[in-house]
């Protein structure tokens, strides 16, 4: 006679809860630190682009200056406004720029003398920066930025 067979410690393959817990708090720790460096890394970029084009209008500027002999007059910049400008991301531009003729000072202790101008990017709703950080380039190359609480920093 056959005897019956006993089935002795069956263990089913898989993961226990801690150690399903123990995986998940661990990617909790790198979300918590890659989502801020992340949207750094996404802020310093726009930033970058503003700070381009201010830099790439300066150029168109004095390009006109030079067939015109005369800047811009004071205006909100759109495609093609001046020959060659064109700031990209349409239909919905992360920045807003806009020229002021003559200087009025903003990134200097005083308007400068002659023919000026002062070009300016304010962030727009679609670009997440808040709409008080403009950034500032004007006919001397001075640059300069307002913060989000009004304080005024030379550079960029």
């Amino acid at each position: 006679m056959m005897r019956p067979t006993r089935h002795r410690g069956l263990r089913q393959a898989g993961l226990t809860l801690i150690e399903i817990m123990v995986v998940v708090a661990i990617l909790a720790i790198i979300a918590a630190i890659a989502i801020p460096v992340y949207s750094n890394y996404i802020k310093d970029a726009k930033v970058g682009r503003a700070e381009s084009n201010l830099v790439l209008l300066s150029t168109l500027m004095e390009r006109y200056y030079q067939n015109n002999n005369a800047y811009p007059a004071s205006q909100t910049l759109v495609a093609n406004a001046i020959p060659g400008w064109n700031p990209g991301n349409n239909p919905n531009p992360l920045f807003t720029y806009a020229i002021q003729n003559p200087d009025p000072g903003a990134c200097t202790v005083a308007a400068p003398a002659g023919p000026s101008y002062l070009l300016t990017a304010t962030p727009t709703p679609a670009s997440g920066l808040p709409a008080t950080e403009i950034f500032y380039l004007d006919s001397i190359n001075d640059r300069c930025e307002q913060l989000p609480n009004g304080t005024l920093v030379m550079g960029w």
